[in-house]
């Protein structure tokens, strides 16, 4: 009998799991919107047109199910796991990390498999970075450099968004946590500017970014950062709208009316960066995860390196496709068995378990997401 998954929210990602999942599941995807269910072209996936909150709804769909996807806005996102968790399903979701207190243990009691933050970054960034550092004797220099961006140069900003404006804007201001001699340390958002020249794309810059979540806490190093990529120039252009005050939260007055300048900036530059497929925009998803140190009595230094592009036949962003192709593929791991571990579990929490890189790694391939693994090794 084919096993049963829910996928809860039929936004871009959503609709990349399920769609992904029909080929081993029988597929049941949940969203209170007719039009994102209407959106999802596929015969052989039932349709619910509810909402995850609702907890009658949730408790019914997803009763005889084996794995539950959650795809949610943040803000409904944590009484939702939890009830999923309480269900003793199993749970995968490109997020869920700021809503994470609690369920490690409340999942070992219901003895479910659950992993959260398993999209691109967070999830692909800190499982690789983890992984490079269990391939080491010791990890001194683990970094992840991603970043969303237009496949060309698109003045003025060079950028378009895909996702939750808000978040994006938030990552601009957020001090960012990174590990530094083994502690967690913070550095003002966009500082740490470097360039790196991508093949094939040419020169990006990086920044930090607070990007590392679990990470920081989880992977040990004497430096372990996460780097926000964009074309060249994007910093300064957001530091001179940060200097004029455009990202304050702080309440100004104008013409009699109270208003928080970030909010303002955020609307105003919600329609310049929206990413809009049908007039001829596309997106390009960009990672290069290095990890360095010592192994065996010589200096290794490995480096995954990933280029994703729109996918033109099905009309799907590229950011789309690899934050759910992660997840799903994840969902299938659980499925089959080969993540058994119990608990609310962190990517990085999974790199011992060398049956499941075997396994995610050539499923992603498959999907076209491919990541490009090399070797440095130096004589000491």
């Amino acid at each position: 009998m084919m096993k049963k998954a829910l996928v809860l929210g039929c936004g871009l990602v959503g609709k990349t799991i399920a769609l992904d999942l029909t080929d081993e599941f029988d597929v049941r995807v949940m969203d209170p919107s007719a039009e994102a269910l209407d959106s999802l072209k596929a015969e052989h996936v039932t349709k619910l047109r509810q909402s995850a909150v609702d907890r009658n709804a949730l408790a019914e769909a997803a009763k005889d199910v084996d794995v539950v996807c959650g795809v949610l806005p943040s803000q409904f996102e944590g009484d939702v796991q939890r009830q999923v968790i309480e269900m003793g399903k199993n749970y995968v979701s490109p997020s869920g990390f700021l809503h994470s207190d609690g369920l490690d243990s409340l999942a070992k009691q219901n003895g479910c498999t659950c992993v959260f933050d398993m999209g691109i970054a967070p999830g692909m960034s800190n499982y690789l970075v983890a992984k490079g550092g269990a391939m080491l004797d010791a990890l001194d220099f683990g970094c992840v450099y991603v970043g969303g961006i237009p496949d060309k140069l698109d003045p003025p900003f060079n950028y378009r968004t895909v996702f939750c404006l808000e978040d994006t804007m938030n990552e601009y201001v957020m001090p960012a946590r990174y590990v530094e001699d083994g502690k967690v340390v913070e550095a003002p958002a966009l500082s740490g500017l470097e360039d790196l020249d991508i093949p094939g794309i040419g020169k990006l810059e990086a920044f930090f970014t607070d990007g590392l979540r679990s990470a920081a806490d989880n992977v040990k190093g004497k430096f372990v950062a996460e780097k926000t990529m964009r074309w060249p120039g994007f910093v300064d252009t957001i530091n001179i709208l940060k200097a004029a005050g455009c990202f304050d939260k702080t309440h100004i007055t104008v013409n009699g009316k109270e208003v928080v300048p970030f909010d303002v900036t955020t609307e105003t530059l919600r329609p310049l960066w929206k990413l809009r497929p049908e007039n001829g925009d596309r997106d390009l998803t960009v990672m290069r995860v290095v990890a360095k140190g010592p192994k065996e009595g010589k200096y290794v230094t490995y480096i995954w390196d990933l280029v994703d592009k729109f996918d033109e036949k099905q009309m799907r962003h590229s950011m789309a496709r690899t934050t759910g192709y992660p997840c799903s593929a994840t969902a299938k791991a659980i499925a089959k068995g080969i993540i058994a571990e119990k608990g609310f579990l962190a990517p990085e929490m999974l790199v011992a378990n060398d049956k499941f890189y075997e396994y995610l790694m050539p499923e992603l391939t498959k999907r076209r997401m491919n990541f490009k693994m090399s070797t440095l090794i130096e004589e000491r």
